[in-house]
């Protein structure tokens, strides 16, 4: 893999690797697992770089507020380091995506869903919820319009809230696919095909598991990974030793191995799920290779994502009395 000598990223990069070694490692993972309460595990929180956003909360036992405000923290620092480039645009996709679901859900369900708007995107929720309420989208992208519109016509036609997310979420894949390929963000677009391949490997999983039908998995397949839709289909039908086989000269063989065989020993699909998420981690890690370019930017915004959501699951779990070895099994891997 050549290295990237794109010195508009120098310094960009140079403030990215200070702020890696300020990423929750193994030892203070473990130590927030290890709290006894949820008080203990703030204290730890507080002993990190989300001190500042735990003594600041209006309500510090609201953990996905606090995490919150960190991903825009990250954001807005993006922003800064490369004023003139978009890159921090394709990471806040996925929350304008969330909002027109929640909204659009709301409005068929007739019900108020404002408090799971997440504020965090290109366009100001309340600004997604305005337009939406006027039937218009102008002072949005074009693509949220065909996306909603698309959406709308799905639920009408099926009457099942399901279809919002389907619709929705290939507007997402596309449109996030499409800036990687603009902005020449080769690392990206490989890392989110992998995703793709890994979304469409856990819906096979799940059919399979609840045998709610091919039809089903038709509507769930997303387009846009290495592996075309037309790769998992036939898989329905398969068993799992088959279907073992069928990813054996993939970049997936060690997950889906590892995986089924959990699932054939306990009947849960958790292992399978963790280890596809891991996966995209160490993708990550090769942007520990470059010493210049745009990767490490990539993959310490989506190392702070994955650092949120384990964060999340570890506060939530103490928050409702999980254990701890359950805990740790449901958190992905750090990418420090």
């Amino acid at each position: 893999m050549s290295i990237s000598q794109d010195s508009r990223y120098a310094y960009a990069v140079g403030r990215i690797r200070v702020l890696e070694n300020k990423l929750l490692d193994k030892t203070k993972m473990q130590r927030l697992q290890n709290a006894k309460s949820v008080d203990e595990a703030l204290l730890v929180l507080s002993e990190t770089e989300y001190a500042d956003l735990v003594a600041k909360a209006p309500n510090p036992y609201d953990i996905d507020a606090i995490t919150t405000e960190e991903i825009k923290r990250v954001y807005l620092l993006i922003r800064e380091l490369l004023p003139k480039e978009a890159l921090a645009d394709l990471f806040l996709i996925k929350y304008d995506i969330h909002n027109l679901k929640v909204l659009l859900k709301a409005h068929y369900q007739k019900k108020d869903f404002d408090y799971l708007l997440v504020d965090a995107g290109l366009v100001p929720a309340e600004t997604i919820k305005s337009v939406l309420k006027n039937d218009q989208l102008s002072g949005v992208p074009k693509e949220y319009y065909a996306g909603v519109k698309a959406a709308k016509a799905a639920y009408e036609d099926r009457q099942d809230p399901k279809v919002i997310d389907e619709v929705l979420d290939r507007t997402q894949n596309a449109m996030m696919a499409d800036m990687a390929s603009k902005g020449g963000h080769e690392f990206y677009r490989r890392i989110l095909a992998a995703k793709v391949d890994l979304i469409n490997l856990k819906s096979l999983a799940r059919v399979k598991r609840l045998g709610r039908g091919r039809a089903f998995l038709d509507d769930s397949l997303l387009p846009g990974g290495t592996l075309a839709p037309s790769f998992f289909t036939p898989l329905y039908g398969s068993d799992w030793v088959q279907l073992v086989q069928a990813f054996s000269l993939t970049s997936y063989k060690a997950v889906v191995e590892q995986g089924v065989a959990a699932y054939l020993e306990s009947g849960q699909l958790t292992t399978l799920e963790k280890l596809a998420d891991n996966f995209q981690m160490t993708m990550l890690r090769e942007a520990k290779m470059f010493a210049l370019g745009p990767e490490p930017i990539i993959a310490y915004v989506m190392a702070k994502e994955n650092e949120v959501r384990n964060i999340r699951i570890i506060m939530i779990g103490k928050k409702n009395g999980v254990a701890t070895a359950e805990i740790a099994e449901r958190l992905r891997e750090s990418y420090v």
